[in-house]
């Protein structure tokens, strides 16, 4: 899968390993430096990461944000994190979080290194069976302690549970993309609106979000956790292969992603089964937030380009029959 880049980085990499340095010195009273200075690891096009090591300190992964992302974002994972690890998902430890964005660029935290290399990196069908099978693992386990801890957190229900997630987000789009009144209806008639098969979702599970070491899944990073329909992350997989990624990458060959696609939803109907109808609901939520921050002129770059835009919109007319015009 090709990488998806952070586009807009005022800061060099030695810039930001110097300011990192200076903010660790000055929180703290014993010497601080480098035994390893920080390496970039491949990210996605929401953040910067790198790996890096203090003398007498087990290595750590500095993640920092894009500027307009909120240090509450960070300060949820860091519970959703704890939780999901008591409940045997292997997600990275947030270590501290920092909300001063003057600091590197943008809110950021210090979390644990996972072992092991992207999935991406092994052998296709290693690559594709892995994906699939543990993504419907994850589907397969019990939400009903973490919905528990969670709620015991204080973490209110809207804030990571269908329905209420999801009646929040198109209470909040009606509001504020009055172009897209008629979509909105749309969705609310169609998604899974009933609170029930619920799932642990991650929200980007593709190869470079999962850890592979010693043939088995080390761990899994970048979570845009909630509790809803399993279809939700299966969708985003499918739009990720068939419409972004050859809008990141246009050599990203079609047989390719076809092949990787089907090898990946093949290996999860082996444990659990597909609910078509509903993934292709969720495509049309998953694009239509994609064209909703592109037309606001937010997000990522590649959602802003004029032909990722009418990309996003073929297929939500196609798929509803609903003709949408953002710019009106």
């Amino acid at each position: 899968m090709p990488a998806l880049a952070f586009e807009t980085e005022c800061r060099s990499d030695q810039k930001i390993a110097a300011d990192f340095l200076s903010f660790l010195q000055s929180d703290s009273s014993d010497r601080v430096a480098y035994e390893v200075e920080p390496t970039r690891l491949t990210g996605g096009f929401d953040a910067r990461m790198y790996r890096y090591k203090l003398i007498d300190q087990e290595p750590r992964v500095l993640r920092i944000l894009r500027p307009e992302r909120e240090v509450e974002e960070l300060l949820y994972l860091q519970v959703v994190h704890q939780i999901l690890n008591q409940q045997s998902l292997k997600t990275p430890v947030i270590h501290r979080v920092c909300g001063d964005q003057s600091v590197l660029g943008g809110v950021f935290a210090v979390m644990d290194l996972v072992p092991g290399q992207p999935l991406d990196q092994q052998d296709p069908e290693v690559y594709m069976s892995v994906l699939g099978e543990s993504m419907a693992t994850m589907h397969g386990l019990d939400v009903r302690p973490v919905v528990k801890s969670l709620r015991q957190a204080g973490v209110p229900d809207e804030r990571f549970l269908s329905p209420s997630l999801h009646r929040k987000g198109l209470d909040l789009a009606e509001q504020k993309i009055p172009w897209a009144s008629d979509l909105i209806g749309w969705l609310r008639d169609r998604l899974p609106l009933d609170g029930e098969n619920l799932a642990v979702i991650h929200g980007d599970y593709h190869g470079r979000n999962v850890m592979f070491d010693n043939g088995s899944v080390s761990g899994v990073l970048d979570w845009g956790f909630c509790i809803s329909d399993p279809a939700m992350d299966l969708a985003h997989t499918t739009n990720l292969y068939l419409i972004v990624c050859p809008q990141v990458d246009p050599a990203f060959l079609p047989h390719v992603r076809d092949t990787t696609l089907d090898g990946i939803l093949k290996a999860y109907q082996a444990i659990r089964p597909l609910n078509h109808e509903r993934m292709t609901v969720f495509r049309v939520a998953h694009l239509f937030s994609f064209l909703a921050a592109g037309a606001a002129g937010v997000g990522p770059e590649f959602i802003r380009k004029p032909e990722s835009q009418r990309d996003y919109l073929t297929f939500i007319e196609q798929t509803t029959g609903i003709r949408l015009s953002p710019s009106a």
